[in-house]
């Protein structure tokens, strides 16, 4: 197994920056990169569009034999994962 890259996300991930969001995750994807961790540290806040991003790239990882795993989340994100039911569907740390 490769050496994980990390990705470091902003502040927000919400309508105005999910397209830099998708498209950082995209770049990573396309340079064979299928063993990503998400550091979360930042984040205040994710909104569905976010989610809808990190569930995308998560397939995509997997569809390719990588991992995924999402770590650092403060608080709010955390809620906003378990309201979702997403903390069944992502490794998060």
């Amino acid at each position: 197994m490769s050496e994980a890259y990390t990705y470091k996300t902003e502040e927000r991930i919400d309508t105005r920056t999910v397209e830099k969001f998708s498209e950082d995750l995209k770049a990573i994807l396309e340079k064979g990169q299928y063993e990503l961790e998400i550091d979360m540290s930042d984040t205040v806040y994710i909104s569905s569009v976010g989610l809808r991003a990190l569930l995308s790239t998560q397939r995509e990882i997997e569809k390719n034999g990588g991992h995924m795993v999402i770590r650092k989340t403060g608080p709010a994100v955390n809620k906003v994962f378990e309201v979702t039911g997403f903390t069944k569907l992502f490794r998060i740390e």
